[in-house]
């Protein structure tokens, strides 16, 4: 295991995206994203990603040095194409110009296509509620999917997930799931790692639930979240999918072989519906209510969404982030290949 501070990896990783083709700017935008997913604890949307992202530049899949475009706007609206740059750029623009937009309207509504992955998806209306607003954010994948239908045993969907924040005195609420019973990048973890995965996440080519992550990338498909109700998040999965691939032309599943995300974003100042004070107070009554819930056995506390995350970020800006030895090994690969100096010489 590795470890690292997260000011060193967040050099390393903008150094990597540079190298790449990227602007510094833009570098660091895409650095930042992938460790503030890494200190939150989801290292499936950290540093691992970046062997992926290095192959899709030379594949052409994603272009560094490419802008965003508005194509369509409305004092409430707007549909933004990245035109395959970073997807986190693509969609911090777009959240920033939503904000903008709901300061002086109350209201914002934004569809992006051709859009590069754009990580976790949690960070985009998590930045806008620090500004005061709910926000919410729909994300469809399209070109690879790794969900099967509902009663099927061939992807047809991708992870679709959708990410809700809300407001308050303190740190904004943030639901952020998929709509699978795992993110995909989960499994990879537990690839790179040499660990098995829980029976129930994925299926191998022959449709039979199986312990071994790497059956997932020879064929095999994800459930949809749910478990024995899987119909639930398949059926969330499709309006994800509709939200942001057919609204926004990016296209829906595996019917288009563009490989990216599409998505739907809409943020809500709540001082429209009520006096904002009103509302933050509401809020914090009604977790103060769920918190005071007798505890299980075994149970510390009570936490909200977004909690553990938070926690997790604290002890890890402390002791910094451990990195397994697969994903290490491949970033030692990667910075030789790209030219950049490992952190403490590897």
């Amino acid at each position: 295991m590795n470890n690292h501070p997260a000011e060193v990896l967040l050099e390393f990783s903008a150094a990597l995206i540079e190298a790449m083709g990227s602007p510094r700017e833009n570098a660091l935008i895409v650095g930042r994203h992938l460790v503030e997913a890494q200190l939150a604890g989801h290292d499936s949307h950290g540093l691992i990603r970046l062997p992926q992202y290095h192959a899709h530049v030379l594949e052409g899949k994603v272009k560094p040095g490419a802008r965003v475009e508005i194509i369509r706007e409305t004092p409430t609206t707007a549909l933004l194409d990245g035109h395959y740059t970073w997807g986190q750029v693509t969609a911090m623009k777009a959240i920033e110009l939503g904000i903008s937009k709901a300061e002086e309207n109350g209201i914002a509504a934004l569809s992006l296509r051709n859009c590069y992955h754009v990580g976790r998806v949690g960070v985009y209306p998590l930045a806008a509620a620090e500004r005061g607003f709910i926000a919410q954010v729909h994300c469809n994948g399209h070109g690879v999917c790794r969900v099967a239908p509902w009663g099927g045993t061939e992807p047809r969907l991708a992870t679709n997930p959708i990410a809700i924040a809300i407001p308050t005195r303190a740190e904004p609420l943030l639901v952020d799931i998929t709509t699978s019973v795992v993110a995909e990048g989960k499994v990879r973890v537990s690839r790179n790692a040499g660990r098995e995965i829980p029976e129930g996440w994925v299926l191998d080519s022959d449709g039979r639930p199986t312990t071994n992550p790497a059956d997932l990338y020879e064929g095999g498909s994800l459930l949809p979240l749910g478990g024995r109700e899987g119909h639930k998040g398949y059926g969330l999965s499709i309006v994800v999918d509709l939200l942001g691939g057919a609204l926004s032309g990016a296209g829906c599943g595996t019917m288009t072989e563009k490989v990216g995300n599409g998505l739907f974003i809409q943020l809500t100042d709540p001082g429209c519906f009520c006096e904002r004070e009103e509302f933050l107070d509401q809020v914090d009554r009604f977790t103060e209510y769920l918190k005071s819930s007798p505890l299980k056995e075994g149970v510390d506390d009570i936490l909200l969404p977004g909690e553990p995350e938070q926690r997790t970020a604290a002890r890890r800006r402390e002791q910094g982030i451990d990195i397994d030895d697969g994903t290490w090994g491949q970033l030692i690969e990667l910075a030789g290949t790209l030219g950049v100096e490992m952190p403490g010489g590897g």
